[in-house]
């Protein structure tokens, strides 16, 4: 019953008695809320008939002051100690009538069985349509709509989430991402604006991309993996997992420095194993040096006497330190000496580009034959993992297999379907790609003349040449 109408049966029966009326109207909060504190209105009106200001209230129906048996029973012991007389569509009860109060006790446990009841057949309908692959959430994710009910590709959206996961793929700062969707006056869906950092962080993190979303019901706990059109190919998907990875544990194991350190993490201590640190005076270069911090970090943590902190030798038996502008020089023209001189690094690089048949045949009639044939290998293996994963649906709801072992079973399977995906990705652009094998030694010439053009240290280049 809707709301108004039952608003005009308590008009009405007010009338019928005589009464003036007001109206208590929480809306829909009585089939959300069971906690009356979480009930503004519904708490009120307890108040009212505390201090004894309502001794006549009309409810549509039981369920409308509470579908819990304890709040019901608060009312009700509250009512009959106030002397309230409470009515609702079927006639009134006197709740200081021993045969009313019992009455009102039966018809509260079997409203409260009913919704239960409806609230379950809600339930299990809705996993069904979701079983089904139909959308029950709210708007749809960028990048889709919705058509009956079922997610479907939205090509002007999608065209900007695979620029956003390619960006982010190729460590592009997600604020110069964020920039360049804003100046091309590309909105985000639920705020017409500008967009959010944490909505871009919540977009990479959207397996919806990728062709699947779960579901969890929270009364049984069992998630349901609901497929849907993928934006993304795999080998993306996991290209931006590995740099968000790579971002997240580079922002847990460094701390943020002011000055660039270019053998930061790479020099240890060579008496007691330390990582170096650093300290820069770009006044006097000559004071700025990379030393072993043990003896400092002792100050921390233990009570050393003022005269005693400085004492050569304590902590850690090295006594020198040394100059960062000349090791990071050293090091730096070490290295672009044995770059540019190595055969092997060089065919190492090209094995890792390349793979190791295509780098010895590159283009060859035979090796796009091996692909094609290892692809449809690839696809008969991606075949058994379907059916693996629909068997072990089949024994969780068998209840053969514990929500444990279902959980790592699941897991294993996931994570071979996704190296398989990955393999048949890689291999299918490297058929398509036929004359890659040039376009390596046209780079690699273009590696040797950068390497030229790096000859002379600068700090400040390193970070773009890495």
């Amino acid at each position: 019953m809707s709301l108004d109408i039952q608003k005009e049966i308590g008009i009405a029966r007010a009338k019928q008695l005589g009464f003036e009326y007001r109206l208590w109207n929480e809306g829909g909060r009585s089939s959300n809320h069971e906690e009356i504190d979480k009930r503004p209105v519904l708490s009120q009106l307890f108040n009212e008939i505390k201090t004894g200001a309502v001794k006549h209230l009309f409810v549509y129906d039981q369920s409308r002051l509470s579908r819990n048996d304890h709040v019901s029973s608060i009312f009700r012991v509250e009512c009959n100690k106030q002397g309230v007389t409470l009515y609702n569509k079927e006639g009134k009860y006197d709740l200081g009538n021993p045969h009313d109060q019992f009455l009102k006790q039966i018809l509260d446990a079997v409203g409260q069985f009913d919704n239960a009841q409806r609230a379950e057949r809600t339930r299990l309908g809705k996993l069904a349509r979701i079983r089904q692959g139909f959308w029950m959430g709210g708007p749809p994710a960028y990048g889709y709509d919705l058509v009956d009910r079922k997610l479907v590709i939205n090509e002007s959206e999608a065209k900007w989430v695979r620029f956003i996961f390619e960006q982010y793929a190729n460590k592009v700062p997600l604020m110069d991402v964020k920039i360049e969707l804003d100046a091309n006056g590309v909105t985000p869906r639920r705020k017409k604006g500008t967009w959010a950092m944490g909505s871009l962080q919540a977009l990479l993190r959207n397996t919806h991309y990728i062709g699947y979303w779960d579901f969890k019901d929270h009364k049984s706990g069992e998630e349901i993996r609901v497929e849907c059109p993928r934006i993304l190919s795999t080998e993306l998907w996991s290209k931006v997992q590995a740099t968000k990875e790579d971002h997240l544990s580079k922002r847990n194991s460094t701390n943020a420095v002011k000055h660039f350190y270019m053998l930061k993490n790479v020099l240890r201590c060579g008496h007691c194993g330390t990582w170096l640190s650093g300290v820069k005076n770009p006044k006097q270069p000559s004071k700025s040096h990379y030393y072993c911090p043990k003896k400092e970090r002792q100050w921390a943590k233990e009570s050393i006497p003022e005269a005693e902190k400085w004492q050569r030798g304590r902590a850690c038996a090295m006594t020198r330190s040394l100059n960062i502008d000349a090791t990071d020089e050293l090091v730096w023209n070490t290295v672009i000496d044995v770059i540019s001189k190595s055969r092997s690094f060089r065919e190492q690089t090209k094995v890792e580009i390349l793979g190791t048949d295509y780098a010895s045949q590159a283009g060859s009639e035979q090796e796009i034959k091996a692909a094609n044939l290892k692809i449809r290998q690839l696809k008969r293996t991606l075949e058994k993992t379907f059916e693996a994963l629909t068997k072990v649906e089949t024994e969780r709801l068998m209840e053969r297999l514990s929500a444990t072992q279902y959980s790592a079973v699941r897991a294993n399977i996931d994570r071979e379907k996704l190296a398989i995906e990955v393999e048949i990705e890689q291999l299918t652009a490297k058929v398509e790609g036929v004359g890659q094998d040039r376009r390596w030694f046209k780079w690699l010439d273009n590696f040797q003349r950068k390497i030229g053009t790096f000859k002379t240290f600068t700090p400040e280049g390193v970070p773009n040449f890495v």
